[in-house]
């Protein structure tokens, strides 16, 4: 009988820590990003956000790295970066997610696809933009559609800014970024547009759908998080 209960006391303590870290790994997060300064800004701007109304041990634990590679490139050098990092050799919890943001800028259609699907068949997120990533900065503002060549972006943005009331020159390395698109522009209605009309290409490739992104799919991996915290 002793040891009956011994044995049910350890299974129960293990059942404790595997639970344990089970939650912890669900809050480790890598993204790994294709520039060095505009989506490490905009990331560890809505991560700071998210963070802020919730408790410490509930909190997201981002690793947010600018690696300043290409599509391919970006997408082969997460494994590397993973066996890298110091937080992940020093840890027996993995990343619950992993996402890799990159643009189709003007790459090849064959190196824009080769890299989604790369993502995808090693069970990373790919959060892909195309033509780049202030195309999902512009749908904060408005719902566009339409193809626009990545060299409008900036001036549009500026434009969208100053209807809003904020006089504004964009800079790639600005680090408020995301408080300001949030702040003048609206998220839900940048991830209602951006899921629409990611929907409206669900028969074309990545490179193929333009104007399109996934960044979108970033925020409802969030809501997911949040719902297992309720």
């Amino acid at each position: 009988m002793g040891s009956d209960n011994f044995f049910n006391k350890h299974r129960e303590e293990r059942r404790k820590r595997k639970e344990n870290v089970e939650r912890q790994r669900s809050s480790n997060w890598l993204v790994v990003c294709e520039g060095a300064q505009t989506e490490p800004n905009y990331f560890r701007g809505a991560v700071s956000a998210i963070n802020e109304g919730l408790e410490d041990k509930y909190k997201l634990k981002v690793k947010i790295v600018g690696k300043g590679m290409n599509t391919i490139s970006l997408v082969k050098s997460v494994e590397d970066l993973l066996n890298d990092i110091d937080e992940y050799k020093t840890s027996t919890i993995p990343y619950g997610k992993i996402f890799v943001v990159f643009d189709k800028d003007s790459f090849s259609p064959e190196s824009f696809d080769k890299a989604v699907s790369m993502c995808e068949k090693n069970g990373y997120i790919p959060l892909w933009s195309n033509q780049a990533i202030e195309y999902w900065f512009l749908l904060h503002f408005n719902y566009i559609e339409a193809r626009m060549d990545r060299t409008l972006y900036e001036s549009k943005i500026n434009e969208y800014f100053k209807i809003a009331g904020l006089k504004y020159k964009y800079r790639k390395n600005d680090e408020e970024i995301y408080s300001k698109l949030s702040k003048y522009g609206s998220l839900g209605q940048a991830r209602k547009n951006a899921s629409r009309i990611h929907l409206n290409h669900d028969k074309d490739t990545p490179s193929n759908s333009e104007s399109c992104t996934t960044v979108y799919k970033f925020f409802e991996e969030v809501d997911e998080r949040l719902k297992e915290l309720e």
